[in-house]
């Protein structure tokens, strides 16, 4: 099945996915940014201890400490903050893929690598979606951490393979100029 990027010239993919790339470290130090008030022994790693806390226990404990520190507003806007961030990091993957899948002739897994991104952005959406349930009702109750567990597992390996066609598709690229 086509992707929408490919109807996107190749010689103007790369274009694009330097636009994006520099888009994604912007917004990815700006998120970076709203994380650190999410930082405490609850939640070491910010808003990804809440996306991967997996036990109502573990969530509440989260959305307490966030309280206590008044972080729950950080929370939110970190939250809505992504539905932007997924649609930049879906989109310069997705092109990244596209464009080394071009350069080397393998549009069969640049292809692939292209969806995945954006199945993550998907499953991203979907975690953000249950995350921001519970914590604007400031609850937690199974099965909504476990929901946010399974989403957020599925969007980081689905990254992971896009990302790993990319950089190696990237390098490869490169290595032939």
């Amino acid at each position: 099945m086509a992707h929408p990027l490919q109807a996107i010239e190749p010689r103007l993919l790369g274009s694009l996915t330097l636009r994006l790339g520099g888009l994604l470290v912007f917004a990815t130090a700006l998120m970076m940014f709203f994380d650190v008030a999410l930082q405490n022994e609850a939640s070491p790693w910010g808003i990804i201890s809440f996306e991967l806390a997996g036990t109502p226990y573990q969530a509440l404990r989260i959305l307490l400490e966030w309280k206590s520190s008044n972080a729950l507003g950080h929370a939110k806007l970190s939250l809505i903050g992504d539905f932007v961030y997924l649609i930049i990091y879906g989109s310069f993957f997705a092109s990244l893929a596209l464009w080394a899948g071009s350069r080397l002739d393998d549009m069969v897994w640049s292809l692939r690598a292209a969806w995945a991104a954006t199945c993550a952005a998907v499953f991203d959406a979907l975690e953000n979606g249950v995350l921001l349930h519970e914590v604007m009702r400031f609850s937690s109750p199974a099965p909504f951490p476990q929901l946010g567990l399974a989403f957020a597992v599925v969007k980081f390996a689905l990254l992971i393979l896009s990302a790993s066609y990319g950089a190696i598709g990237g390098a490869l690229v490169l290595r032939r100029r």
